[in-house]
């Protein structure tokens, strides 16, 4: 089970990096950027599988998580626009199937 959703994870991962790319190249393009800082919950709570899903946000352009409260379940994330916890962290039911809540 956890290699299938190892599989899924770097396949999704690899689908939001080049949206992210087009959105990002876009909004240069338009001048459309409001940075903005978000807390996001998580259901995680394993700090390996919080970690995993703060490098996945790190890893799509327009997004970078600035730091991880463990005990709080939350990761700050900063974004070049104002976005929603879906568009931010799509990556965590993937993390959660393959290394755990």
């Amino acid at each position: 089970m956890g290699f299938t959703w190892g599989v899924r994870f770097w396949l999704r991962l690899v689908r939001e990096i080049l949206a992210s790319v087009i959105d990002v190249s876009k909004r240069c393009w338009n001048g459309d950027i409001d940075p903005y800082i978000h807390v996001v919950d998580t259901v995680l709570e394993k700090p390996l599988s919080q970690t995993m899903l703060a490098n996945s946000i790190t890893y799509t352009p327009g997004t970078v998580s600035i730091d991880i409260d463990v005990q709080g379940k939350k990761i700050y994330v900063g974004t070049i626009a104002p976005r929603g916890r879906g568009d931010i962290i799509p990556m965590e039911p993937h993390v959660e199937g393959w290394l755990g809540k």
